[in-house]
């Protein structure tokens, strides 16, 4: 090995830089023969003095991890083989490597300009001397420090700049501070700080430089600074055995945004936790608490250090294997396996239960054994307390309604024995003084008097009718009585019914039913009032010279049942309206005709009651059609119907 001393002394400087350089480096010709290296690069890889000399093939090299096992388990020549393919293409590449040792090296091969290659080898090692081929020239050694990764200077015993390699040259350019050889390191210094390019320099830019000639003075150190483009460097200052210094500068920006991320992350799981009103435990392998961190200000119960050194359920006071709840929670711990809003109890130091909820999931080290849980838990006490007490507000409040509903129901049988058992009578006697059964009233007002007391009367019974209707359906006291029904049958009775009430003065109703109607498995009288009721509102709300059609047929999902009329029609505004109970539309055509709004709202309950539905369109001016659709179970298919489609004027 040649020492630097015998060296011409336009390189031996240079030699001493790379010396005390913090990387391995090895530099091939062509034919990935062995030009230089440095000290570093045999000690990183363990290489026998003999064999890192100038002259040594990279093959040699590789042969000689291979045999040592530093290349892995396989055959020599392929592992050796292998290992060269990746260098015979001129281009730039980097690997990771780990020797049996367990070292970690990053290679990073470029190419060089004269078809050679340069390798650079970065572990942190003592720095020793570096091998040295008689043969190495100048302007090769300058070529491999132009690749060197971060940015490299020496200076004289005198301070003055002797070399610079291509990257920090072309960052000083950049920052309008070049470099030039003979300037003194001072002389450097002092331009940067006078292009404000430090950003420690700012508040006293002389204590600065005079801070700075110190540390290079002394050398062997290394400080790190922040640049005002934003950068990270570390500079490191190498004192030579001729008195000079080597200056390393090395970019660390991407680390140190991996680090401001790292505690933007950190601070950030801090605020979530100072703001959480949480507890925060871990337990180890045997299950047993190891950690508990209270975030709320004030006493828990039970306090950490009751808990700290017992399992869950020994807090709880209970027996695992006795204890339903907790053998459970258990298994799912010996399971390993994450659980989420597990509710059990803990007694207070006076006695009174408090109620936790905890999460947690399992940890595991780097070689999956397990090491224990970790998790959140969270006092609900005072909401279990409150949920506690709405749940008997919630008790008593139906307890109220049952009684209310109890009173209502006796105040409907009262209402419907008290009022209609007079109204029959009134209605009835009516009737015989209008049918003059016991002869002559002596003045013909008093029959007209007796038809209108009659009429009233009928009125009367039916509003009170719908409004014990209306009542059951509130309380789910109707009960269908199902039986066969044949639909054009109560078709017709309907608008028979309805045109004697309302005399001549009606509007034409045609019929259209097919032949061959099915039955239908439903309440004939709650079948036969939903006709009559629909008819008879498009009757109410048509003008004599107006027409209603009434429709019956069988669609895919069942039945089918229309009533169409080109009546006053109801506002789309007013919809929602008429179908809610002693409500109705709101305009001054509707105010004309009597009624206190029960015929929709109770139609639609009867369908309800059916499972069917019923659609409402109507607009101002333009009619209205109201749709009745019945499931296909209310469809009796067993006897048709016989009425073919007719008009009844």
């Amino acid at each position: 090995m040649l020492d630097s001393t015998t060296l011409p002394p336009d390189i031996a400087p240079l030699i001493e830089a790379l010396n005390h350089a913090d990387v391995g480096l090895a530099v091939f010709d062509r034919k990935s023969v062995l030009l230089f290296c440095n000290s570093r690069f045999q000690e990183i890889f363990d290489y026998p003095e003999a064999l890192v000399t100038p002259g040594t093939t990279r093959e040699a090299l590789l042969r000689f991890d291979a045999e040592r096992g530093e290349l892995g388990p396989g055959n020599v020549d392929d592992l050796v083989r292998e290992q060269l393919e990746r260098v015979q293409y001129h281009i730039e590449h980097q690997i990771e490597l780990t020797r049996s040792s367990g070292r970690q090296i990053k290679v990073v091969n470029r190419p060089l300009p004269s078809g050679g290659n340069v390798s650079t080898y970065h572990e942190r090692l003592d720095d020793r001397k570096s091998l040295l081929g008689a043969d190495l020239t100048f302007e090769a050694l300058q070529q491999a420090l132009d690749y060197a990764p971060d940015g490299l200077r020496v200076w004289d015993a005198k301070d003055r700049l002797i070399y610079a390699n291509a990257r920090i040259r072309r960052v000083s350019e950049a920052e309008g501070t070049p470099l030039r050889p003979g300037m003194t390191f001072e002389e450097h210094i002092r331009a940067r700080v006078a292009k404000n390019l430090v950003a420690e320099a700012e508040a006293d830019p002389e204590a600065y430089v005079q801070q700075r000639l110190e540390m290079h003075r002394l050398g062997g150190r290394s400080y790190t600074t922040r640049l005002r483009d934003g950068r990270w460097v570390v500079i490191r200052d190498h004192r030579l055995p001729d008195g000079g210094t080597v200056t390393t500068s090395q970019d660390i920006t991407d680390i140190k945004r991996v680090e401001q991320a790292y505690r933007e992350s950190e601070q950030r799981f801090h605020d979530f936790v100072d703001a959480s009103s949480d507890r925060f435990w871990e337990m180890d392998e045997n299950l047993r608490f190891t950690m508990v961190v209270d975030t709320a200000v004030g006493r828990r119960e039970p306090p950490v250090a009751q808990v700290l050194g017992k399992t869950r359920w020994a807090n709880a006071g209970v027996d695992v294997e006795d204890d339903p709840l907790f053998t459970t929670h258990k298994a799912v711990l010996d399971a390993r396996e994450p659980f989420r809003d597990f509710r059990y109890e803990v007694p207070a130091a006076d006695g009174s239960p408090r109620h936790w909820r905890v999460s947690g999931v399992p940890v595991f080290d780097e070689g999956g054994k397990f090491c224990g849980y970790r998790g959140t838990a969270a006092d609900e006490t005072e909401f279990s307390t409150e949920l506690t007490r709405a749940q008997r507000e919630l008790q008593e409040a139906l307890r109220q309604a049952e009684i209310a509903n109890r009173s209502k129901s006796l105040f409907l049988a009262t209402v419907s024995h008290e009022l209609r058992t007079p109204l029959n009578a009134i209605i009835g006697f009516s009737d015989l003084l209008a049918q003059k059964v016991f002869g002559p009233l002596g003045d013909e007002r008093y029959e007209g008097y007796a038809h209108d007391i009659q009429t009233s009367g009928q009125h009367l019974l039916s509003l009170i009718e719908d409004v014990l209707d209306l009542s059951r359906i509130e309380m789910g006291q109707i009960r269908l009585r199902l039986g066969l029904v044949d639909l054009p049958i109560e078709i017709q009775a309907a608008v028979a019914m309805v045109r004697a009430r309302r005399g001549q003065e009606i509007a034409s109703i045609q019929i259209e039913v097919a032949e061959g109607f099915p039955t239908l498995n439903a309440d004939a009288r709650l079948i036969r009032q939903i006709l009559i009721n629909l008819i008879s509102n498009a009757a109410k709300f048509t003008p004599p010279s107006g027409r209603i059609l009434v429709t019956a047929q069988v669609v895919d999902d069942g039945i089918s049942i229309a009533v169409i009329d080109d009546g006053i029609g109801i506002d789309p505004a007013d919809h929602a309206k008429v179908l809610r109970p002693f409500e109705q539309a709101d305009n001054r055509l509707s105010r004309r005709y009597e009624g206190v709004g029960l015929g929709l709202p109770l139609t639609k309950a009867f369908v309800e009651v059916h499972n069917g539905q019923l659609q409402l369109e109507s607009a101002i001016g333009e009619g209205t059609t109201i749709t009745i659709r019945l499931p296909k179970e209310r469809i009796d298919g067993t006897r048709p119907g016989a009425l073919a489609a007719g008009t009844d004027r």
